[in-house]
């Protein structure tokens, strides 16, 4: 019994690392596009550049999926034993496609 609660734990520690891993993997995505949309809409201005200000408005529609990621991340890290939706595990293969 004790290396069944063994395995258990280390499965869990995995886990949560993985979950610790991909939250912050997503803050940095939103904080990069973040900032990249700003400086890249402000310049795409200054420089009536459409494909500057067409770039920094698309960092603007990838930090909106990183928060959306993220926000999926930390429920499941919450729940653990929560079975994902068919709509979660498919926008899941999406965005990780995408990425």
């Amino acid at each position: 019994m004790g290396i069944l609660s063994t395995a258990s734990t280390e499965v869990s520690q995995v886990k949560l690392n993985q979950y610790k891993r991909a939250s912050l993997l997503a803050q940095i995505t939103i904080f990069y596009n973040l900032i990249e949309g700003m400086v890249s809409v402000f310049f795409g201005v200054a420089d009536e550049t459409l494909s500057l200000l067409g770039f920094g408005i698309d960092s603007f529609v990838e930090v909106l999926l990183g928060i959306g990621i993220w926000n999926m991340v930390r429920r499941m890290r919450q729940n653990q034993d929560a079975d994902t939706g068919p709509f979660e595990k498919k926008a899941l293969q999406i965005t990780g496609t995408s990425f």
